[in-house]
């Protein structure tokens, strides 16, 4: 034999070995871990990281999530872990929400030891983390609802956008108070903001509804006379609220200062429990509706809230009944279920998680509507909302109004993505 034919003999047998142990991988269910291409997989342990605030005034946020997180996995690892075999690790990190680079900055310092990214707080953090995740081939399950992270294929989004939200919403106060009706928006000025506006829009182009004012306010604004009064002589029949639990009391207490009598829709983030106790009680029972999905908190003919509640008991029987809490289970839920599609595949490295991603078809979430799953231009969020009022008596201060409202604008909303600076 000729030199130049032993040498392609040794080419094909390399590659006939690099194909039978490839088989073999699939075959024994894919022991991806602890090899240099499966970042996060050591062993019997999968490691998951969280990013989100902890310790600034959107704590009220992050801490439950994270608590969230953590019960599921604790609860997961009980069983025996994903596919009976690997624990779940949660690596929680705090970040700054007023400071999108604070989560870059954590990113940097776990993103060799995880697996994936299991929360991200804040629409312009994940926006922010976007470029680093193409380079990266890391997977980010964000906690915000932008309807752009339909069609990120590097983000696996969860839960009824914002855009569609605030639709519905919206909708819903149009449909039952009549035509003629003026409707307005005051929102955040970051891209979560921008977000929720562009539902509003949308439904006032789309129905013939006037948009009659859209009010932008800061983070950190203290005042809000001046654009409550704004929107009271706009004769704003309902207000979009796009905010955050730490400001959404300073806004309506203002408006209820005010004698401001509009309907008050927010979306989810908006709320916090210990509003419903606050002195704004009143108020808010008469002129505010919260826009999600799913039961009310301790509605047991649900599976996913029996399983949550008798998890929380187990492991945290501390924690008080939180919107946010059941966001983080939730969140633990869809990396669980991306993970378990990855070990059934035999392949945990990034790219076989991205791949995993792909087939993943439906969730049936339960906390929240299912969501498809598969190529990034087919995937298909949830469409219909839940509306919540306030009620002070119920476990987390809302009662369900109506579940299961779609307005048609929502229902044909197109998802693209946004270019990326």
């Amino acid at each position: 034999m000729s030199f130049r034919n032993r040498r392609r003999t040794r080419r094909v047998s390399a590659r006939w070995a690099r194909a039978v142990a490839l088989v073999t991988l699939a075959a024994c269910g894919g022991d991806a871990g602890g090899g240099e291409n499966t970042p996060g997989v050591k062993g019997d342990t999968i490691t998951v990281a969280a990013i989100m605030p902890l310790s600034d005034a959107v704590a009220v946020i992050g801490v439950p999530i994270a608590a969230g997180q953590q019960t599921y996995f604790d609860a997961l690892n009980a069983r025996g872990g994903v596919a009976g075999r690997y624990k779940v690790k949660l690596l929680t990190q705090d970040a700054t929400y007023a400071n999108p680079s604070s989560t870059v900055q954590q990113y940097q310092k776990v993103k060799e030891d995880i697996a994936l990214v299991a929360g991200v707080v804040g629409t312009d953090h994940v926006r922010t983390l976007l470029p680093l995740l193409q380079e990266d081939s890391i997977i980010v399950i964000p906690t915000t609802f932008d309807a752009a992270w339909v069609r990120e294929p590097r983000l696996l989004p969860w839960g009824i956008p914002y855009q569609l939200s605030a639709i519905n919403g919206l909708a819903y106060f149009v449909d039952n108070a009549g035509a003629g009706r003026n409707i307005c928006s005051m929102v955040l000025a970051n891209g979560y903001g921008e977000a929720g506006e562009e539902g509003a829009r949308a439904l006032a182009e789309q129905s013939g509804t006037r948009l009659a004012s859209a009010v932008r306010f800061k983070q950190d604004d203290q005042d809000f006379v001046a654009p409550i009064t704004q929107l009271r002589n706009a004769k704003c029949d309902a207000t979009l609220l796009v905010s955050l639990p730490g400001v959404t009391g300073k806004v309506l207490g203002a408006a209820a200062q005010l004698g401001f009598a509009t309907q008050w829709i927010a979306v989810s983030p908006a709320w916090a429990t210990a509003l419903a106790q606050s002195p704004l009680q009143d108020y808010l029972e008469k002129h505010l509706w919260i826009v999600f999905e799913g039961p009310e908190w301790g509605d047991t003919t649900v599976t996913a809230m029996r399983d949550m509640l008798a998890a929380k008991e187990k492991y945290r029987p501390e924690q008080k009944p939180d919107l946010y809490f059941g966001a983080g289970w939730v969140i633990a839920a869809g990396a669980h279920a991306l993970l378990e599609k990855a070990v059934a595949d035999g392949d945990l490295t990034r790219g076989g998680l991205l791949r995993a991603m792909e087939g993943m078809g439906t969730v049936p979430y339960g906390l929240v509507g299912d969501y498809r799953y598969g190529p990034v231009n087919d995937r298909q969020p949830p469409t219909t909302s839940t509306i919540f009022r306030v009620n002070a008596t119920k476990p987390v201060g809302l009662e369900q109004l109506v579940s299961g409202y779609g307005s048609p604008i929502a229902a044909k909303f197109a998802f693209t993505r946004k270019e990326q600076p």
